[in-house]
């Protein structure tokens, strides 16, 4: 129930994982879904990003909500 204040970038990338909870995005349809860019640049970026905006969903709510899938990707799911 707390306001996050986000970037248009990471607003995109979490109504991405919203929308799909539980699915396992890898970094390339993360790129084209949120970047539009539809292959892999070898950037970090997406590292990046989904690292802010875990450290904003973390300082609020105190819960892990995004977990990386080794070697898979990304997932958003809410732990109890």
């Amino acid at each position: 129930g707390q306001a996050l204040s986000l970037t248009s970038t990471e607003y995109r990338l979490l109504l991405l994982l919203l929308k799909s909870p539980e699915k396992v995005f890898d970094r390339t349809e993360l790129l084209d879904k949120v970047w539009g860019i539809n292959f892999d640049i070898g950037s970090n970026v997406v590292d990046v990003y989904v690292n802010y905006l875990r450290k904003k969903i973390e300082k609020t709510t105190k819960q892990k909500a995004i977990h990386t899938v080794i070697g898979m990707g990304y997932v958003l799911k809410i732990e109890e």
